[in-house]
């Protein structure tokens, strides 16, 4: 038997937060264990509940949606947090990725979106909403923060950038040594150099950074 995948959602619209409840528990796989309005309710909840999932409002009164992941993150390393957000909150899609999100969907997402992005991003992979990349993608790269884009072109070698277009797929090390024919270790290898190069501080930040400066095709 499957493992239930224990959810905790955060978002301060009791409306949207009943629907979105009662969208998870339609799944036999998904229950959702706790539900919080901001993000202190939401630290408090996890000194008593161990949830495997947290989805969690960006924009949030008392506590943001990034300051609380970063706080969760910190003392709960293996949680797996996913930012709901709307086209409206892209510029805090950064903010959420350098605190330690894992995943980010639109708060207009369907139940199956929903279902495949849960088991994604607790499979240990990286979700996107694919309406978001294409939002990410129309940023314009001056705003982006890091390094200049010619700098960071003329010093990401093709094999890394090869590495970095699997990435933002979200295959993991492995399937991209699969594809690529060289080992796991390497692949990582090509990851931390990334990750350094572009100044980023994890792989989902990584992601939407390749996809503002346009260094990868989405």
């Amino acid at each position: 038997m499957t493992d239930i995948i224990k959810v905790i959602l955060v978002d301060d619209h009791a409306i949207f937060l009943n629907g979105l409840r009662l969208m998870i528990n339609e799944c036999s796989q998904f229950k959702v264990i706790g539900e919080a309005s901001n993000g202190q309710q939401f630290l408090e909840l996890l000194t008593d509940l161990n949830p495997d999932l947290v989805l969690i409002d960006i924009k949030m009164p008392m506590m943001n949606g990034a300051d609380a992941t970063k706080e969760a993150i910190e003392k709960y390393p293996n949680l797996k947090i996913m930012a709901l957000t709307m086209f409206s909150e892209l510029k805090y899609l950064r903010l959420m990725a350098e605190a330690g999100a894992r995943g980010f969907i639109l708060k207009s997402i369907g139940k199956a979106e929903l279902e495949f992005a849960i088991n994604t991003v607790n499979s240990g992979k990286t979700y996107f909403s694919p309406q978001l990349l294409d939002e990410i993608a129309e940023f314009d790269p001056a705003d982006a923060s890091g390094k200049f884009l010619e700098d960071l072109n003329e010093r990401l070698t093709e094999r890394e950038l090869d590495v970095l277009q699997y990435i933002v797929k979200g295959l993991t090390s492995q399937e991209i040594a699969d594809k690529l024919f060289i080992s796991k270790r390497t692949v990582e290898g090509h990851r931390a150099n990334l990750i350094s190069k572009t100044a980023t501080r994890n792989v989902v930040d990584l992601v939407i950074y390749a996809i503002r400066n346009q260094l990868v095709i989405v």
